[in-house]
């Protein structure tokens, strides 16, 4: 059996610090805001909120101007940072708001309702159908989320209306993302730390706005109790929130371009997992066998979600790419001894060989 090279070896290596890195990024940043909700009795999670996506902005910038690759957008690509700045706010801005109200264990297992969303809004946005196939892994991930879901698991009703606000708008920035990732243009396209560097600034702002409107009175009664925690200590500890919320986000898409769209579909759902135990040992969460066997449902629908459009996108791909009416006027090259000439042409010195392989 052969051995790996040590640029294989290197690429395991990446893969697996990267995941690691998600892993302990994104839990870490969902623990430590619900941690400050409860020890610090903070009811103002969005002007929070903003202030972690206004620190991320500033890390990415930090990180462009070191990297040389500070970017001024075109029109074209701020008619899509625009809406990107919108959903990211509403998804963050939700999702927060409703980890304020809702056990963890609750708030993830609503998130792997996430594919049901995507499929919604690529249908009615996008204008892309999914095929019966994928409508048909939706089904697990609903029935495994009822289950999980059943009973008391420290459900509000109100935190369940934000988390799924919450969802819609990730499925939203997960299509917006794709757009400006994989633009046709070099001009349009950008890469994930010129995306957060946009999207990030524009979605601290709304959301600061809409913590003037929403809690002013609530932030006017903390600044007025005696025993509150300092605003010093509310600073350093949303500045952490906000470095993690950085590295979450750059480790996300760096294990999308380094696997696939399933492996990264998988290793999330070992996080959704992961994070629902820790959860469960810290804030003493109670979760039945039902909640457990509608967990691993869930789980391995999400799987089968990504398993079934990665299989459709590379069916397609093939026939695509094998459909000799994409390419009417090209002309059909053939290989002489190690060169390539266009089919009719006699190989001698007077013809320019083509490129190859």
């Amino acid at each position: 059996m052969a051995r790996p090279t040590a640029a294989a070896q290197r690429s395991v290596l990446s893969i697996a610090l990267v995941t690691v890195l998600n892993f302990a990024s994104y839990s870490t940043w969902t623990l430590l805001n619900k941690w400050q909700f409860t020890l610090y009795s903070l009811k103002f999670s969005v002007l929070l909120t903003s202030y972690q996506m206004l620190f991320v902005g500033l890390v990415s910038y930090f990180v462009l101007l070191l990297q040389n690759q500070v970017k001024v957008p075109s029109r074209a690509t701020l008619k899509r940072i625009i809406p990107l700045g919108m959903v990211r706010a509403a998804d963050i801005g939700f999702g927060n708001a409703a980890l304020r109200l809702l056990s963890v264990a609750l708030q993830q297992i609503i998130k792997s309702t996430i594919p049901v969303y995507v499929c919604v809004l690529s249908a009615v946005v996008l204008h892309k159908v999914p095929s019966p196939k994928v409508w048909a892994t939706l089904i697990p991930v609903v029935g495994g989320v009822v289950l999980a879901s059943w009973g008391e698991l420290s459900a509000s009703w109100l935190g369940i209306f934000m988390a799924v606000v919450s969802c819609f708008a990730r499925a939203g920035k997960a299509i917006i993302n794709d757009l400006l990732l994989h633009a046709s243009s070099d001009e349009e396209r950008l890469s994930a730390v010129q995306i957060m560097s946009f999207e990030s600034p524009l979605s601290g702002c709304i959301l600061f706005f809409v913590s003037l409107v929403c809690e002013t009175p609530t932030i006017i009664a903390w600044l007025e109790q005696e025993d509150r925690a300092s605003v010093s200590t509310i600073v350093l500890f949303n500045s952490v929130c906000g470095v993690l919320m950085f590295l979450n986000q750059w480790s996300y898409i760096s294990i999308i371009k380094q696997t696939s769209s399933v492996t990264c579909q998988v290793l999330m759902n070992l996080k959704m997992v992961t994070l629902i135990v820790i959860s469960v040992g810290m804030f003493s969460t109670v979760l039945e066998p039902i909640h457990i066997v509608g967990i691993v449902v869930a789980a391995g629908g999400c799987t089968l979600y990504a398993l079934v459009c990665s299989m459709e996108d590379s069916a397609a791909k093939l026939a695509l790419k094998a459909s000799p009416e994409n390419h009417p006027d090209a002309p059909i090259v053939v290989r002489s001894g190690s060169r390539l000439y266009h089919a009719g042409a006699e190989p001698s010195g007077r013809h320019t060989p083509q490129k190859g392989c």
